[in-house]
């Protein structure tokens, strides 16, 4: 049987004519709710009249407060458990839905997604078993993948949104930039095994070979990030570790010109705020879906017969070490000098 299309074969436009009520569900987490933000543009742009709604976890709702796309935005607080997931179905059940989008696929929102029966369902594929072979047993099935950007898309596909091309996205007023560099600096990430463990000596030779300015982004629970301001001049390195809001820090991270980062939330926010960043990659890889959409980007990852070993950095070494994440900070600050570079001839 012919795959049905966007132009009317098949029923397509009927059963898109009457889709008017829609809910994505994207509990968590950071990274992965930034990501999926170009697929609710791309929605909108399916269904204009539409009513679109997204729950995600409460803590994450300033991600998603002001985007213009959406009209309700809901959170699901992390600590009341199953009673919470209960007191969410009794909000939305009476809003007769007639498209869910479960973009996270978790035991929770598939759970919520069967309680509310909409009349039409997708959710995310994540590809457990090809990523599994791939990851255990080196099997080359990622590298086809596209970006988790476009992945988000895919399951909507059907009813014929498509990809617009471009990438996620966080609203922000305009922020003035300095004449000098100021170059972000995103040292943490959920998963320890996932973090570049020298960015107080890439901070030492930028303060050294560089006229560049310094501000460090890391959550409340960071601490081991401040250690890497101390003894340095604060006139240049400015700490914002566990001091701002997910909104305050979108503010920040516009000012920024480009950020030095590991596979991490913040890395992804500062993406779609249109600021370039220079990822190091260790355990993870780019074909897991991580790659920046920025033009400017820069990767810097070593080719190890072992790499990717794990989707976030959780899984042990087996080499006893993670050979992947030594990676000399003048390497580093090399890959920055070539995006401020490009960054003096951008329009």
């Amino acid at each position: 049987m012919p795959a049905p299309n966007v132009n009317g074969v098949n029923g397509v436009n009927r059963v898109s004519d009457n889709i008017h009520r829609i809910l994505i569900l994207r509990f968590s987490s950071l990274g992965d709710i930034v990501m999926a933000t170009a697929m609710i543009r791309c929605l909108r742009a399916r269904f204009p009249a539409a009513r679109i709604d997204m729950v995600v976890r409460e803590d994450f709702l300033e991600l998603i407060e002001h985007n213009p796309h959406l009209d309700l935005k809901m959170g699901l607080s992390r600590e009341t458990g199953w009673r919470g997931l209960w007191r969410l179905y009794q909000r939305l059940k009476h809003n007769d839905y007639d498209l869910i989008y479960d973009a996270h696929f978790s035991l929770r929102s598939r759970i919520l997604s069967g309680f509310l029966r909409p009349r039409l369902s997708a959710h995310y594929q994540k590809h457990y078993l090809r990523r599994s072979l791939a990851l255990t047993f080196k099997i080359p099935l990622l590298k086809h993948f596209d970006r988790m950007v476009v992945r988000y898309i895919a399951p909507l596909e059907r009813w014929g949104v498509a990809f617009d091309k471009k990438g996620p996205e966080l609203p922000c007023p305009p922020q003035t930039r300095l004449e000098r560099p100021q170059i972000g600096f995103i040292p943490s990430a959920q998963w320890p095994g996932k973090r570049w463990g020298q960015f107080t000596e890439l901070a030492r030779l930028i303060l050294e070979k560089t006229d560049w300015n310094i501000t460090l982004f890391a959550g409340p629970g960071d601490g081991f990030a401040s250690s890497i301001a101390r003894d340095l001049d604060p006139t240049r390195v400015h700490n914002l570790q566990g001091r701002l809001s997910l909104k305050e820090t979108t503010v920040e991270l516009k000012k920024c010109h480009l950020v030095i980062a590991n596979d991490t939330g913040l890395m992804h926010m500062a993406d779609a705020l249109g600021v370039p960043p220079v990822v190091i990659l260790g355990p993870t890889a780019k074909e897991l879906g991580c790659e920046p959409f920025h033009p400017l980007h820069r990767i810097i990852e070593k080719t190890l017969w072992c790499r990717p070993c794990s989707k976030n950095g959780q899984a042990p070494c087996i080499r006893g070490r993670r050979v992947c994440l030594e990676i000399a900070p003048e390497v580093v600050l090399e890959e920055a000098r070539h995006v401020v570079e490009q960054l003096k001839h951008a329009p």
